[in-house]
């Protein structure tokens, strides 16, 4: 495997992991790693429709992401939904007034996203 493509396995693979685990057991996920659910339907089924998105995004990411040019649009829908999901979690921390755990776990998930793609990007330019 071309080293540019590593950060790319490893995040499609960790976004994947994410995805698939709100999809398939999202009572396990929530108060873990998403929101906690309390056996309402209603946000169960938003984090499985998030968790859908991810995986789709995932699986878009590891198919396409064959070349270097296909690699760069990927890398950019990538950083996008990282940048957008950091800030639906700086926008829930404003809403609650405070920066509680499931906030705090939302900026540190995407952050941790975003220097995934910044690697990757690096990655790239190195060849």
């Amino acid at each position: 495997m071309r080293a540019w493509r590593v950060p790319f396995v490893i995040g499609g693979l960790a976004r994947l992991a994410y995805g698939l685990g709100a999809v398939l057991a999202p009572e396990w996920m929530g108060g873990r790693v998403a929101p906690t659910l309390r056996n309402h339907p209603d946000p169960r089924m938003n984090l499985r429709g998030f968790g859908g998105a991810q995986s789709a995004i995932a699986i878009y990411t590891l198919t396409t992401a064959t070349t270097p040019a296909r690699a760069r649009s990927m890398l950019r829908l990538n950083m996008l939904v990282e940048a957008l999901d950091a800030g639906v979690s700086v926008l829930e921390w404003r809403d609650r007034g405070e920066f509680d755990r499931v906030a705090a776990g939302g900026v540190a998930f995407n952050l941790t996203g975003l220097a995934c793609w910044t690697i990757a990007f690096a990655a790239l330019r190195a060849g």
